[in-house]
């Protein structure tokens, strides 16, 4: 073999040596797997706003053993801050909370980015009526749960926007 066919040779698998590495294909090597876990995190990022906490850490754990990175707040300003800083996918909010409602920060949020689901919810319909009408009516309701709600529902929620 010519040295210019060796050369090109040894070119082609340090090549083929990184491409592996990349690929966490490469034995001791696990960048292309931790890499690609730590994408799919990325993109199964979900925030649970209420102002109780118990409806948070339930549906937390719900979503947690599925597999989502799971936060909650519980308040609107905090839910915004959150998303400003963590960047969410999707984010699970009550409807009816005190100061900003579900409404006024599902508008915030959208600002800040504008690609997150928001999934909204709650317990108290006829409270909420009016805000689900106008929310409807702006076209910025992405989906709507009422409580109680089942497991199902929520990981069924979360995974279609994700």
């Amino acid at each position: 073999m010519s040295e210019t066919n060796v050369r090109s040779e040894e070119r082609r698998c340090r090549v083929e040596q990184a491409t592996q590495r990349i690929n966490g294909a490469y034995p001791g090597s696990n960048y292309g797997r931790d890499l690609r876990m730590a994408e799919n995190r990325m993109k199964k990022q979900v925030l649970i706003v209420d102002d109780d906490e118990s409806v948070c850490i339930g549906m937390s754990e719900i979503l947690r053993d599925e597999g989502f990175d799971v936060h909650y707040t519980m308040s609107g300003k905090e839910a915004v801050e959150a998303v400003k800083s963590r960047g969410y996918n999707v984010v699970f909010m009550d409807m009816i909370m005190p100061l900003m409602n579900g409404l006024q920060t599902f508008r915030e949020i959208k600002k800040v980015k504008p690609a997150a689901r928001v999934i909204l919810f709650t317990g108290y319909f006829r409270d909420a009526e009016d805000v689900v009408l106008q929310g409807i009516k702006e076209g910025m309701i992405d989906e709507f749960i009422r409580k109680p709600f089942f497991a199902d529902e929520i990981i069924k929620a979360a995974r279609k926007y994700i």
